[in-house]
C-alpha cells in the first residue's frame, strides 16, 4: 500500500463533520481546481499547540474555528468522507427521524450521569472512539486527547494508526483505555505483538475494525494533493500497510492472540451479529466509519435499532458516527445504545486547545445531555427507554 493509501485506513473520525472552511468547500466544487497550496510533504509539518478552555460554543461553531486553524489538507483529512459523502450528510440529518416525548410535571431533579461500561465508571456514557493521526490536529496528539478524555471522566480507544506509542499513551493519563487494532498485512507475529504491547501497558480492551479494509476516497483530500506528513509516522505498526482481506478467522485469531475483552467495530447491517455472539465478544460498535468508507451506507442512527433488537441485550452496544448534541446522545440511549463514541468534535476540541480543548468538548456534551434529561423527565440513564421516542412525522 502506498503512503498515501494511508488516508482510508487511518480512521480518523467515527462522526459526520459538515462545516468546511471556505478554502475546502471551493476546492470541493464540480471541475474546481485547488485552491490551496497543498501540505509540503519535504518539510515538517507542524500542528497548532494552543493549550486553553474552550468557550462554550456549539460543536458546530468548533468546527468552523478548526477550519481555520488547521491547513486546509490537514482539515479535509479530519473532516470530510467518502465519495459523494452521502453518508457523511446523513449521519447527522437522520436523528431528525425521531423526535422526543417528554415527560412534563415529573418532579425532575438534576439527572445522574454517570454510566457503567464493560467495568469502567465514567462520568457520561460518551466515549472517545478510535481515530488516527491526532498529530495532525495539536503538537501534543494523543497524548493530549487521552488527557482531556481523562480530565473529563471518561474512556479513550487508541488507534493503531496513532502518532504517539501506545505506552506514552498510557503513560500520559490514568484514564481507562481500549486499543483498537488494525492487523498487519501478512505479519501475525507483528500483530500479536501488538496486541500484547496494548495489554502489558494497561488497555482493558481491544476494539477491532471490521469495515476499513480499503483506502478512503475523500475528492476533498486529493484535490487539494494532500499527503501524509514524513514527521507523523506510524510508531506502533511502523507501517501504513494493514491487512485488506478480513474474516472471522481474524477474530478468532484476536481472541486467541489476548486475554482481553473484545468490541467489535463497525456494525450497519444485524445480519452479522449472531455470528459475532457466537464468538463470544465482549461488545458491538454501530459505525459506518463516520462516512469516510463506503459511501451510501446507512446513518448509524438509523442502523441502530436492528443491532440492539439481533443483539437481544447480551452484550453492551456502543454507537459512533454522527453525535453533536446532547439530544443525539439521549435518543441513541432511548433506541437501545449502552453508550456513544465521539469522534471528529473531539479533534477539533484538540486543534483549538489540546486537553483542555478535548475537556471543553465533553463539558459541552454533558451539559447538553443533562439538560435534554431534565426536561424530558428522565432522572438517571436507567430510566431512559424507547417509549421517549416517536418517529418524526
Amino acid at each position: 500500500m502506498k503512503r498515501r493509501d494511508f488516508l482510508g485506513v487511518a480512521a480518523l473520525g467515527a462522526t459526520a463533520g459538515l462545516v468546511l472552511g471556505a478554502q475546502a468547500r471551493a476546492a470541493d466544487s464540480n471541475n474546481a481546481a485547488p485552491i490551496a497550496t497543498p501540505l509540503p510533504t519535504a518539510q515538517p509539518y507542524k500542528a497548532p499547540g494552543t493549550v486553553r478552555e474552550l468557550p462554550a460554543a456549539t460543536m458546530v461553531d468548533l468546527e468552523r474555528e478548526a477550519a481555520q486553524a488547521l491547513a486546509p489538507g490537514a482539515f479535509a483529512f479530519i473532516a470530510r468522507g467518502a465519495e459523494k459523502e452521502w453518508t457523511l450528510r446523513e449521519n447527522l440529518r437522520a436523528f431528525d427521524d425521531y423526535t422526543l416525548k417528554p415527560r412534563y410535571l415529573a418532579g425532575q431533579k438534576a439527572p445522574d450521569l454517570s454510566a457503567t461500561l464493560l467495568g469502567h465508571k465514567l462520568s457520561m456514557p460518551v466515549i472517545t472512539t478510535p481515530m488516527g493521526a491526532h498529530g495532525l490536529a495539536h503538537a501534543s496528539a494523543e497524548a493530549g486527547t487521552a488527557r482531556g478524555t481523562h480530565m473529563a471522566g471518561t474512556l479513550m480507544t487508541v488507534s493503531t494508526a496513532a502518532n504517539t506509542r501506545i505506552e506514552d499513551i498510557a503513560a500520559a493519563s490514568p484514564g481507562p483505555k481500549w486499543f483498537q487494532i488494525y492487523l498487519l498485512e501478512n505479519d501475525q507475529a507483528g500483530s500479536k505483538k501488538l496486541l500484547q504491547r496494548a495489554k502489558a501497558a494497561g488497555y482493558s480492551a481491544i476494539v477491532f475494525t471490521i469495515d476499513a479494509f480499503a483506502p478512503g476516497a475523500s475528492d476533498a483530500v486529493e484535490r487539494l494533493g494532500f499527503t501524509f506528513p514524513p514527521n507523523l509516522p506510524l510508531v506502533n505498526s511502523g507501517t501504513s500497510t494493514f491487512k485488506r482481506s478480513l474474516s472471522w478467522d481474524d477474530v478468532a485469531f484476536i481472541k486467541d492472540s489476548v486475554d482481553l475483552p473484545l468490541i467489535l467495530k463497525g456494525f450497519i447491517t444485524p445480519d452479522l451479529v449472531e455470528r459475532a455472539l457466537q464468538y463470544n465478544v465482549a461488545g458491538l460498535q454501530v459505525s459506518n466509519h463516520g462516512g469516510r468508507q463506503l459511501d451510501g451506507v446507512p446513518a448509524a442512527i438509523s442502523a441502530l435499532p436492528g443491532i440492539v433488537t439481533a443483539a437481544q441485550g447480551k452484550v453492551p452496544i456502543i454507537m459512533d458516527s454522527g453525535i453533536r448534541r446532547g439530544s443525539d446522545v439521549l435518543k441513541a440511549l432511548a433506541l437501545g445504545a449502552s453508550a456513544v463514541a465521539l469522534g471528529r468534535p473531539v479533534l477539533y476540541g484538540l486543534a483549538l486547545g489540546g486537553d483542555q480543548g478535548v475537556a471543553s468538548v465533553y463539558g459541552r456534551l454533558k451539559r447538553e445531555l443533562a439538560r435534554a434529561m431534565s426536561i424530558a423527565g428522565v432522572p438517571s440513564l436507567k430510566d431512559i427507554s424507547g417509549d421517549l421516542l416517536k418517529p418524526a412525522a
